[in-house]
């Protein structure tokens, strides 16, 4: 019974490395012993090279240097990369907020102090993302904002689950300044779903959703709200194991919990906005969750939610009223009610995303319970309480061999059972059903509407005091958060 036994030791391991540093380990661990030994080595190294770069504005110099005298491990400093040091630049998709382009990075990132040769070693051609801001000729403080708070997440929590921030480019055409971020080589959720979606099984959705879960769980817990999470902020990278990573990206309307904002304009993704919020209400937790659950229907339905309909205030309005994406029918029974539970519209209902993260861990080793845990061929079945009660009396022996049944404690066999019930949801005629209609969507999708941004976040064209003025005082009351 090891994985009954083990489950709640599944947590993950925040202590994993990024994945583009491995060697890079190695070489740190060859010249530096801690990090506080780091810090006091390289500081030197970044403070000469201060007068051979410039960005052009003294308070993104000053984000950026800071970074690089208090970084404690190579890839804890962000810098100025010169936009000519980038090359091959393709536009890969627009928003509200800017252009996103992939690039080759022909320095990349730095690994470790070469003392032979006193100079970075880089992992070179690096592929990269360059996010430019629209009419971002001047460096506002939401750049600014999106910078700091991703680098310090990114170095507290893992840099693999939260995207990294490489540093900042300036592209002298046009005038624009650009955050550089690592390039994610399974997209985000929509273009993963379209790429491998006949690689995709029940436990891979789950696995992904426990990561994300506990993520998104450590940002909280560093008292921020990200405020803006959507299908297209979950990017994924796929290793050479066919495992799916996901991590969060684009923290440019993240706040501190302790901070309220004074700014009453709505930006998003519609559907992935929580009732709450539209109706003017402060941001918490439980708006993250709202956006949380939105982004586990895209997974299981394989489009985004209410694209039958235009994303404007008679929609907002409707959601403030209650209305929620149909689930399909296929979706298994606990999915479908973890679903249900972050979509509710009472925000203190909602579950956290530590408990999300529980849940999801939970279902995944009911689905990891293999057959020959149970002893035999009858692991489709639950188990009688005749059965169990046979089960629990026969203790002829204390040993087990390949041809005994194993020996269930009561609570053991109530655990099983929870099992089966969850393998029984999750089951494959379901599964081929879920799979079915991914595919039917990749040759057959549905078409946007033109008001749908279903990318990028913008700016909403309608007041949340608009929306204020047409719910009534039964909507109100029925909305009201208790």
């Amino acid at each position: 019974m090891d994985n009954i036994d083990h489950y709640h030791e599944d947590k993950i391991d925040y202590d994993m490395n990024y994945e583009d540093n491995n060697e890079s380990d190695m070489d740190y661990e060859d010249h530096v012993e801690d990090d506080m030994d780091y810090k006091t080595v390289h500081s030197s190294h970044f403070r000469d090279n201060f007068a051979n770069w410039t960005s052009g504005n003294m308070n993104l110099d000053e984000l950026i240097q800071n970074s690089q005298l208090n970084a404690t491990h190579p890839w804890k400093s962000i810098e100025w990369i010169e936009y000519s040091n980038l090359e091959n630049i393709e536009l890969i998709a627009q928003g509200g907020f800017g252009s996103i382009y992939k690039a080759i990075w022909k320095d990349g990132p730095t690994r470790y102090w070469d003392y032979e040769k006193s100079k970075w070693e880089r992992s070179n051609c690096a592929e990269v993302v360059v996010k430019k801001f629209r009419n971002a000729t001047h460096v506002s403080l939401s750049f600014l904002n999106e910078i700091n708070i991703t680098n310090r997440l990114s170095n507290i929590i893992n840099e693999q689950e939260i995207i990294r921030i490489y540093g900042a480019t300036l592209d002298p055409q046009s005038d624009e300044y650009a955050i550089v971020t690592p390039f994610k080589n399974g997209g985000n959720l929509r273009e993963l779903i379209k790429k491998t979606h006949n690689k995709l099984t029940w436990k891979i959705i789950i696995e992904m959703f426990r990561i994300f879960s506990w993520t998104l769980s450590r940002v909280h817990q560093e008292n921020y709200y990200h405020k803006d999470l959507h299908s297209g902020n979950i990017l994924y990278e796929i290793d050479d194991d066919n495992i799916f990573l996901p991590t969060i990206s684009d923290f440019g309307l993240c706040r501190p919990m302790d901070q309220s904002s004074t700014d009453k304009v709505l930006y998003g993704v519609l559907p992935f906005v929580a009732p709450e919020v539209l109706r003017g209400g402060e941001f918490t937790e439980a708006a993250d969750i709202y956006g949380f659950g939105m982004i586990m229907f895209e997974a299981i339905s394989g489009e985004p939610p209410f694209t039958d309909r235009e994303y404007d205030a008679e929609l907002a309005l409707a959601i403030c009223n209650g209305l929620r994406p149909q689930i399909p029918k296929y979706t298994p029974e606990p999915y479908a009610e973890l679903m249900r539970q972050c979509l509710d519209p009472i925000p203190v209902k909602r579950p956290t995303a530590n408990e999300l993260g529980d849940q999801f861990s939970y279902i995944l080793t009911a689905l990891e319970f293999t057959d020959d845990e149970l002893g035999d061929d009858e692991s489709n079945e639950l188990i009688s309480d005749e059965e169990s009660n046979e089960l629990i009396s026969d203790e002829e022996s204390n040993e087990f061999n390949e041809n005994e049944s194993i020996k269930f404690s009561e609570d053991d066999l109530s655990e099983l059972n929870k099992f089966l019930k969850i393998m029984e949801a999750f089951n494959q005629e379901r599964e081929n059903k879920w799979k079915a209609r991914l595919a039917e969507l990749v040759t057959n999708p549905t078409p946007p509407k033109k008001s749908q941004n279903l990318f990028t976040s913008k700016q909403l064209d309608y007041s949340q005091s608009d929306l204020s003025q047409k719910l009534t005082v039964e909507d109100w009351n029925k909305l009201e958060i208790r």
